[in-house]
């Protein structure tokens, strides 16, 4: 066996631990919102944000009282963050812009959770979050 599997296999095991322990969660994309960065059917994970964890180009999850949402935040103030899908065509206005979110933005609280990324690279499986937008 390569050296390049036994890496893979031990971080796919990392991931379904911390995935079994709660730590870690995982979201499926919809939509083309947040193109390039996720495409639609793409499986990301995540974990619940603390506070002064959240930046500008974070990407977070929120429900939205109609569904949840995954987009990279664009502005904040104190605890008041605006949020905004990364394509340019099918969003060209911030969420508050759009009606998506509250006119002052959404709070820490209203963010289930912030989409997991190792030195700025998300980690995602593609097509694999069909399945859940399948069975919803």
């Amino acid at each position: 066996m390569k050296k390049i599997d036994v890496l893979i296999i031990l971080i796919l095991i990392i991931f379904y631990g911390l995935t079994l322990s709660g730590t870690l969660r995982t979201a499926s994309v919809e939509g083309v919102s947040m193109y390039p960065i996720f495409q639609n059917g793409y499986m990301v994970f995540y974990a619940k944000p603390e506070l002064n964890t959240i930046h500008i180009g974070s990407i977070v999850i929120y429900n939205n009282g109609k569904g949840y949402v995954i987009h990279e935040v664009v502005s904040h103030n104190n605890n008041q963050y605006i949020t905004k899908g990364t394509d340019p065509f099918t969003n060209p206005l911030p969420d508050n812009q759009l009606g998506i979110e509250p006119p002052n933005g959404i709070t820490l609280n209203d963010i289930i959770g912030q989409v997991f990324s190792i030195d700025g690279r998300y980690i995602t499986i593609p097509y694999l979050g069909y399945l859940s937008i399948i069975f919803s």
